[in-house]
């Protein structure tokens, strides 16, 4: 999973800017303004989390991470949308009128949740919305138990896929990566969610305090329910 690095390769390229579809009204609520606070956030994931003032990518299916497209890249790519948090592939068919994306850090030990990366699809339609979430969903549920297979420079990273729950409009996974077999793993709490027009993805990273906790994935859906409820 590469939402960390992305996020600290891409410093300084972090902006914002409004992105309007011509011919459609606007919703009463935005795509940045769905994104959690960092309070909000901070509150929902057990430990502080921070943007470090980095503002959040807005526009449309274009800001969406692009790093795999065929299975040269990520095999298989079918389940690469688990493992990482909305990859524009899997997007970019879609009406989207307005996307978001965020990251969230705490690098000190003994927290639960070291990062999160949050992204919020706006579609042309609730119905559209609904489709795609029940596309997306029945491809989690065909994905767990299957280990993805990424190639990130000149590293291999193994992504497993497990415990995959869907639940009316919320779907949810466990993602463990490595490097290389018997080597630390770091796990990742994955939820999709849908609501209205809207889709919302979150990936929170839990550090090995985090995995103690009774529910350590409770937190990402409380995430995905904050956004969803705004």
């Amino acid at each position: 999973m590469r939402w960390l690095a992305a996020a600290l390769s891409l410093v300084l390229l972090l902006v914002g800017c409004a992105h309007t579809v011509e011919g459609r009204a606007l919703a009463a609520t935005t795509a940045r303004q769905i994104l959690p606070t960092e309070d909000e956030m901070s509150s929902v994931a057990g430990n502080a989390l921070s943007t470090f003032g980095f503002q959040p990518f807005v526009g449309g299916a274009e800001i969406l991470p692009d790093g795999y497209r065929t299975d040269a890249d990520a095999a298989p790519i079918s389940c690469a949308a688990v493992t990482d948090t909305a990859p524009r592939i899997v997007y970019e068919s879609l009406p989207v009128v307005e996307a978001a994306r965020q990251s969230y850090f705490n690098w000190d030990e003994g927290v639960d949740t070291s990062g999160a990366d949050v992204v919020v699809v706006r579609l042309a339609t609730a119905g559209a919305a609904r489709d795609a979430f029940e596309s997306f969903s029945r491809q989690w549920e065909q994905c767990s138990g299957t280990t993805v297979v990424k190639r990130v420079a000149d590293t291999t990273v193994y992504a497993d896929i497990t415990d995959v729950t869907a639940q009316h409009s919320i779907v949810s996974a466990t993602v463990r990566t490595r490097q290389r077999p018997r080597t630390a793993e770091s796990r990742y709490e994955r939820v999709l969610g849908v609501r209205g027009g809207t889709l919302v993805e979150v990936s929170l990273a839990i550090t090995p305090a985090g995995e103690r906790q009774p529910d350590p994935r409770a937190a990402a859906v409380r995430v995905a329910d904050l956004m969803l409820d705004k």
